[in-house]
């Protein structure tokens, strides 16, 4: 395809496309990801995660002063390994939107319009093409760490590329030991029982839970439990009546702090998918029915590389680079006016083998 520029003032150098992606990316929301994964550059399109089976160190030998120091037995390591993977979408503007675009080109400096009146056009299609690609990375960390998989079917990638099976990061997953947590089950379920025993497990395993995540539809079902509402009558002074909507996050995290548990994190993170036809559906990634623990933030590195085009840009094509995404823009023939994005990148749970889900909905 031969290509023209149509923007010629504005966006016919990528210098000057860089200016107004660096103008706009300060609008763009951070991924939600960026909180549990450290950020890696790689040559290669090859990933690995290094799934060690110990997460802490074991104690040293003690030994004789005048003795030497036996040779301790390294643990033992699983490794996933695969391809980057390459995030993007293409964004048209209709013959509409480019008429209106070039007729604002054509009247900078006239009614009060400046470069920035076109940067704001421009920007729901430079947004789209930069944060796509960080959204789809987003659910699937959510999905692998709520899930312990992550996936790529017809309902989450409806445009993309379908796998056979999902990607299994061997994350321990365990079932409540009393009662499935459910609103019919309020009266038996024990859920301060069940998080007890899985935080002592993993002390058993050399693990330190910090933090246990799960969505607010499992966190309320928790709460309307009759248990949790003994539990705060005893540590509210015997108040006759106490309601578990008033319960939030905060306030339960004040009571299991004082008896040594986890942190709860709540996880409600929409993502919106585009169907194959054009319609949105939004999907919440980080499962109900399943309680995450960890013992850091932390839980492995976003592995990315560069996109050939850095390396070989199109004659035609205007460049710019806007988390680590490459957003290039450029019109065809006929006039019509594209924006793409591209990021070549994948989410590693490296602490997989530190991380355990306990699934609320099943007893086994």
């Amino acid at each position: 395809m031969a290509y023209q520029a149509t923007l010629a003032s504005l966006l016919s150098e990528s210098k000057a496309f860089q200016f107004v992606m660096d103008n706009a990316v300060a609008q763009f929301e951070a991924p939600i990801w960026s909180k549990y994964l450290t950020e890696r550059f790689s040559l290669s399109l090859d990933w690995r995660g290094i799934l060690a089976v110990m997460e802490n160190s074991p104690a040293a030998s003690v030994i004789d002063f005048s003795s030497g120091k036996p040779i301790a037995v390294r643990p033992s390591i699983s490794k996933i390994s695969g391809e980057l993977a390459a995030f993007g979408n293409k964004y048209q503007m209709s013959k509409r939107q480019v008429r209106d675009l070039l007729e604002l080109q054509d009247n900078v400096g006239k009614m009060g319009i400046n470069v920035a009146t076109i940067i704001d056009f421009l920007i729901p299609d430079i947004k789209r093409a930069t944060v796509g690609p960080h959204k789809a990375i987003d659910r699937l960390l959510l999905e692998g760490m709520s899930t312990g998989l992550m996936s790529l079917t017809a309902t989450n990638n409806p445009k993309g590329v379908i796998w056979n099976s999902a990607l299994d990061w061997g994350i321990e997953q365990t079932f409540v030991a009393t009662a499935v947590w459910s609103t019919a089950n309020a009266a038996t379920m024990k859920p301060l029982i069940d998080i007890k025993k899985k935080v002592k497990d993993g002390i058993a395993k050399g693990r330190k839970y910090t933090t246990m995540a799960m969505s607010s539809a499992t966190f309320d079902i928790m709460v309307g439990s009759a248990q949790f509402t003994d539990s705060f009558k005893t540590q509210l002074g015997n108040f006759t009546q106490v309601s578990n909507i008033l319960l939030a996050p905060e306030t339960v995290n004040a009571l299991f702090r004082g008896v040594g548990l986890p942190a709860i994190e709540i996880i409600d993170y929409p993502v919106q998918v585009e169907k194959a036809d054009g319609t949105y559906t939004t999907i919440l990634p980080f499962a109900d029915g399943r309680v995450s623990f960890r013992v850091d933030d932390n839980v492995g590195e976003l592995l990315y590389t560069y996109a050939n085009e850095q390396r070989r840009p199109v004659a035609g094509k205007s460049y710019a680079t806007a988390m680590n995404v490459l957003v290039s823009k450029y019109s065809d023939n006929d006039g019509n006016e594209f924006t793409e994005g591209e990021f070549n990148a994948f989410p590693v749970i490296n602490a997989a083998s530190t991380m355990s889900i306990m699934k609320t909905d099943a007893l086994s």
